[in-house]
C-alpha cells in the first residue's frame, strides 16, 4: 500500500449541496484538499454575512488544490488577445485577493487548431501573467479538443514553454478515454504534474463529451486501469494530491454524505492495490 497519498475532491462531485455544506462534507470525508470553481465562490460571496474563504478552509482544514478555470484562451489574436489577458489579470487578482494560493487551470481548446510553437506562446504568456501574481497554472487536455485531446501535444506546450509555475493537469478520464499511454506518461517529469484528477469511466453508449459531463464513476466501479495510472505516478516520483472530479447525474441526488464516503472508501480501495511509494 502506498503511504501518505494526498487526497482531495472537486466540489463538482456533490454539486448538489450547498457551498458550506460542500466544504463540510468534504472535510469530514476525510479529504484533505479540496478543487474550487470561481464562479461558486463569488455566489457565496453575494450573502452579505459569507465569511473569508481563506478563513473557512482554513477551518475546516482543506487545502485548495485547484482553481477552475480558463477556456478558450488558445491561439487568440489582436483585440480577442487583448481582452482574454486583461480577464486573465482580473482573475488572478480576484485569487490573490481572496488569498488562495492554488493552480489555476487552463483547459484545452476544443475547437481552435494552430502551430504547437503558438501554443507554447499563448501558455508561456498566461504563465508569465499569473507569476505577477505569484501563482501557478496548469495545462488540462480534454478528450474532445480537436488537438490537445490526450497527454503528447500537450506536454509538448507544457514542456516547450518551461515555466516554474506552469505544470500539467492530468485527468484520468481523459488519459483513458482518449488513448493515452502509459509508456507516455512514463516520460513525463512529475514535478510537472501540478494535480490529478482520478474518476473511472465505463464503456456507454454515449459521445465523448456526454460521458464527461453526466457519467464518470467511482475509482473501481468502471473499467478504467486506474492501478497502472496510479503506479505509474508512484513510481516516477508523484507526490502530489489525487483529486476526485466526478460529473454524474446520479450521484447529485444522493445525499453529499454518501457520495463522498463512497468516493473515501473507492480511493482508499485502490490506493491498497498500488505499487508501495519509496
Amino acid at each position: 500500500m502506498t503511504k501518505a497519498m494526498p487526497i482531495a475532491m472537486n466540489t463538482i462531485t456533490i454539486k448538489q449541496a450547498p457551498f458550506l455544506k460542500k466544504l463540510s462534507s468534504i472535510a469530514d470525508g476525510g479529504f484533505a484538499g479540496i478543487g474550487l470553481w470561481m464562479n461558486e465562490l463569488e455566489e457565496y460571496q453575494k450573502d452579505p454575512e459569507a465569511r473569508p474563504i481563506k478563513e473557512l478552509l482554513q477551518e475546516f482544514r482543506l487545502t485548495p488544490v485547484e482553481m477552475q478555470s480558463f477556456h478558450d484562451w488558445q491561439y487568440l489574436s489582436g483585440a480577442e488577445r487583448t481582452k482574454f489577458n486583461s480577464e486573465a489579470r482580473e482573475f488572478f487578482g480576484k485569487l490573490a485577493r481572496l488569498g488562495i494560493d492554488c493552480p489555476v487551470v487552463a483547459v484545452a481548446t476544443y475547437e481552435r487548431t494552430g502551430k504547437i510553437g503558438d501554443a507554447v506562446r499563448d501558455f508561456k504568456e498566461l504563465c508569465s501573467i499569473a507569476d505577477d501574481f505569484g501563482m501557478r497554472v496548469m495545462f488540462e487536455f480534454v478528450g474532445w479538443s480537436e488537438q490537445f485531446h490526450d497527454l503528447n501535444p500537450s506536454w509538448e506546450v507544457v514542456g516547450g514553454a518551461d515555466c516554474a509555475n506552469g505544470g500539467m493537469l492530468i485527468d484520468t478520464f481523459h488519459f483513458v478515454k482518449a488513448g493515452s499511454r502509459l509508456e507516455d506518461l512514463a516520460r513525463i517529469p512529475m514535478e510537472k504534474v501540478f494535480l490529478v484528477h482520478i474518476s473511472d469511466a465505463k464503456p456507454l453508449p454515449l459521445d465523448f463529451k456526454q460521458q464527461s459531463r453526466k457519467f464518470r464513476f467511482h475509482p473501481g466501479e468502471g473499467e478504467s486501469p486506474l492501478k497502472a495510472i496510479v503506479d505509474c505516478f508512484v513510481g516516477g516520483g508523484y507526490r502530489g494530491f489525487y483529486c476526485v472530479e466526478i460529473f454524474n447525474e446520479e450521484y447529485w441526488a444522493e445525499e453529499p454524505a454518501a457520495v463522498v464516503s463512497k468516493s473515501k472508501a473507492s480511493l482508499d480501495a485502490l490506493f491498497r492495490s498500488c505499487a508501495p511509494s519509496a
